[in-house]
């Protein structure tokens, strides 16, 4: 059967065993027909005797030798010796002979070549031998080909393809099936799905602010902003569920009650029901109900009281407003002589009066239920009083002049300081107050230790100053600075601004540092010139801002290069990620011949960071040809990373 082409090919049509057959018999047939091509003697190209130069040989009988040298020895038919002469300047029968000769030499040889020839010398074209769409690639054999279909390792069956389709295609763990870290400062509220872990103090909206404790948060994402947040305290075994409504709506975290939170709440109960000092009887509720509740008589309803013996304060334990008499007889007595009085006000076990023995001397006085004996105070007269009255004041400026000074109306004991940032500023008191933030409090001051003044005018005028301890013992000043806020009644605090102390990084390069082609290429800036607040990290080549604020970023960069195209783009990334791209520099081939080498640079560019925030410098090197570029090994006049705060506020 001859090959059979197939040109309806589409680019998903399988190929199976059949097209895999037809083409090798349709390969099989073609070398099959070039082979006897090649052994076929007869003429397969119908070469003519014009082709080989033989036009004008005629196709006849050849003379034997006999009749040729008969023919030699006919003088008749011979020419003489003069038309010899004449005619030797014309071709002779020799001379044609071996022109003849020559031409069938140099055919046999053609056609000798050309059978020999295997490299297609008719120029024949796969789509002639209908294998147009077979590429030229290595085939593989059929024993190959059967082994590849019949590897169930490479292969997927339709049961796996079923499922691996319907797999859950969000990555909620580590690639290890662990749960992922979160980074410091991360609002817990933008997490997206997925299992984490982190220190509660190190995130923000965490269910207890500043709890040094590891946590770990299932998040599960909804539809239309909704989301549900589980917490657990590692430590303290304790579960919150916090849940965001539609269009990111925190509700809130609720703690959820475990086993041993209920069962100390009902022993709790139980121990509270059995109380019997706190508990009546039904009998006791119904003897007091219909008792006298305040005792204003004796108990057989008489007016007075006679208190003729005994102590004078116990009795009085058990009576209300009532008048009453006694004698010295009575203990807690405060006159030697006969005692007369009356109470003016009190219940049972609380109340004040007055007592006047016969001898006109007065007290007054006052008990309650916690008290082991009654407080006499005598009743003196006017001069005697204006006495003690004159006493007091000399004695209230002596006490004043000797306790209280300047200094110590403004600074606030420790005791009565404000240390938790988020006090309402109505809590505060009025007037120049000072007080100490220490022990790395971390409930919103700028610093976890320094000095507060507080300017209260009213509770809508109220300026907060907060002043680093400046300890730089350490070789760093991160714990210097001056920060101010302000209170308003309706709308709470303002976030702190920084005013002074700003933090300045000067940095230099060494060495010299290859650029890779067509890549961001961080510059690996590590030394020191200045750095204030010890910000700059030469292990990683980056700046961390020891405080939020907007900061100034400068730099520069020496680049060795030749005169190709030459593409730079110098770049500021912000956390790991291009921020701005700041100077480009970019030449055609042959530009740049006085000299070669570059120098790149930015004069200034405003980045807002967070505290723990970090910026990078980036070069993009892009050029023609195979020469390497490089940062050359100069000085901070061309090779630099400066950075300066220059705000307090990330805007």
């Amino acid at each position: 059967m001859a090959y059979e082409e197939k040109t309806d090919w589409l680019p998903d049509d399988p190929i199976n065993e059949d097209d895999v057959n037809r083409w090798e018999k349709g390969i099989k047939d073609a070398h099959t027909d070039l082979a006897a091509h090649k052994n076929d003697m007869n003429n397969p190209h119908n070469t003519t005797k014009s082709q080989i130069g033989l036009g004008n040989v005629d196709d006849v009988q050849q003379a034997s030798k006999i009749e040729f040298n008969n023919h030699d020895n006919d003088s008749t038919r011979h020419i003489t010796s003069t038309e010899r002469t004449n005619w030797n300047a014309k071709e002779t029968t020799a001379g044609a002979q071996k022109k003849a000769d020559a031409a069938e030499k140099n055919a046999k040889a053609y056609t000798d070549q050309h059978r020999n020839d295997t490299n297609n010398p008719h120029s024949v074209t796969k789509d002639q031998i209908g294998l147009g769409k077979v590429t030229n690639d290595k085939q593989a054999t059929k024993s190959e080909f059967d082994a590849h279909i019949n590897d169930q390792i490479r292969h997927i069956s339709d049961s796996e393809r079923t499922k691996w389709n319907g797999a859950q295609l969000t990555k909620l763990t580590s690639d290890r099936g662990k749960r992922i870290k979160i980074p410091d400062g991360t609002d817990i509220l933008t997490l997206p799905t997925g299992f984490y872990y982190a220190l509660g103090k190190a995130l923000l909206n965490n269910p207890i602010e500043g709890d040094a404790a590891w946590y770990n948060y299932d998040v599960i994402e909804g539809e239309e902003g909704r989301k549900s947040i589980v917490a657990y305290q590692s430590w303290g075994v304790t579960m919150w569920i916090g849940m965001v409504h539609t269009n990111g709506e925190f509700r809130g975290w609720k703690q959820v009650a475990t086993t041993d939170l209920l069962d100390s709440a009902n022993n709790d109960l139980k121990s509270h029901v059995n109380n019997k000092t706190v508990h009546i009887t039904a009998d006791e509720r119904s003897e007091w109900n219909g008792s006298q509740l305040f005792k204003i008589t004796a108990d057989n309803g008489t007016q007075r009281i006679n208190l003729t013996s005994g102590s004078f304060y116990e009795s009085l334990k058990d009576v209300g407003s009532v008048s009453f008499y006694g004698t010295n007889a009575v203990t807690d007595n405060p006159s030697a002589t006969s005692l007369r009085g009356m109470q003016l006000v009190g219940q049972p076990g609380i109340g004040i009066g007055y007592a006047v023995d016969v001898s006109g001397n007065a007290w007054w006085f006052y008990y309650n239920a916690n008290q082991t004996a009654i407080n006499w105070f005598p009743i003196e007269s006017a001069n005697a009083a204006q006495m003690r009255i004159e006493k007091a004041v000399s004695d209230a400026k002596d006490y004043t002049d000797s306790n209280f000074s300047n200094e110590k109306l403004m600074v606030l004991p420790i005791a009565s300081g404000i240390e938790d940032a988020r006090t309402a500023g109505t809590e505060y008191p009025f007037g120049i107050t000072l007080m100490k933030i220490y022990d790395n409090n971390q409930t919103g001051y700028p610093l976890g230790y320094g000095l507060i003044k507080n300017e209260k005018w009213n509770n809508a005028r109220f300026t907060q100053y907060f002043y680093g301890n400046a300890d730089s013992r350490n070789g760093k000043n991160y714990l210097t600075g001056t920060w101010i806020r302000h209170w308003w009644l309706e709308s709470g605090w303002t976030p702190w601004e920084k005013i002074s102390g700003f933090a300045h990084a000067n940095i230099g390069t060494t060495g010299r540092q290859t650029l890779k082609k067509a890549e961001q290429n961080k510059i690996l800036y590590n030394r020191v010139i200045i750095d204030s607040h010890g910000a700059f990290d030469i292990s990683n080549n980056r700046f961390i801002a020891p405080n939020d604020g907007m900061y100034l970023i400068g730099g520069g960069a020496y680049v060795e290069t030749i005169a190709t195209y030459t593409n730079l783009e110098l770049q500021v990334f912000r956390n790991g990620s291009f921020y701005k791209s700041v100077q480009q520099f970019r030449n055609s081939d042959g530009q740049n011949t006085d000299s070669r080498d570059l120098t790149i640079s930015c004069g200034g560019v405003t980045v807002p960071l967070k505290k723990g925030d970090y910026v990078e410098l980036y070069i993009y090197c892009g050029y023609s040809g195979d020469v390497t570029r490089y940062i050359g090994d100069k000085n901070g006049q061309y090779n630099y990373f400066d950075i300066a705060e220059i705000g307090g506020k990330v805007y």
